[in-house]
């Protein structure tokens, strides 16, 4: 039996903004992106456009994100009447660990994360790596970037 754990970000209606995002600034590969729009079974009309499933890959690992659909501040769809809508204020709570080859690259990236974020911790030479820091980007995502030696 394989198992593989994929970590997943929950977004709330900017998922497709992260995926554009992390395809540059990480150099991630779309692997897939699907809206609630292109899946066979119907949809709100507010929902068409948002991710229902995209899959990045980042080096070696895999990244999937999506919008989700919620029942507070609803949006009713005229067609089916449904109350579901994207939250505006749900926070994404979680942390992912970048680990990279070279300081000049984990640079590049811990600068391209904090525009539009904040420094937790800055980035700055450590026992265990020669360059080592913590930033939550403008989607709430908190990285920590860590250079191999």
């Amino acid at each position: 039996m394989t198992l593989k754990i994929t970590p997943c970000i929950v977004m709330s209606g900017n998922a497709k903004e992260a995926v554009h995002f992390y395809e540059k600034e990480l150099e991630a590969e779309v692997l897939t992106i699907q809206t609630y729009g292109e899946m066979p079974i119907p949809c709100p009309e507010a929902l068409k456009n948002s991710v229902a499933n995209a899959i990045l890959k980042i080096g070696e690992s895999e990244l999937m994100l999506f919008d989700a659909p919620i029942q507070s501040k609803p949006v009713i769809d005229k067609d089916s009447q449904a109350n579901t809508s994207i939250s505006e204020n749900k926070k994404v709570e979680v942390t992912i660990n970048l680990s990279i080859d070279s300081v000049e690259k984990t640079k590049r990236i811990f600068k391209s994360l904090q525009q539009g974020g904040h420094v937790i911790a800055p980035l700055e030479s450590v026992p265990f790596s020669p360059a080592f820091g913590t930033v939550t980007d403008q989607f709430g995502v908190t990285f920590i970037l860590i250079t191999i030696k």
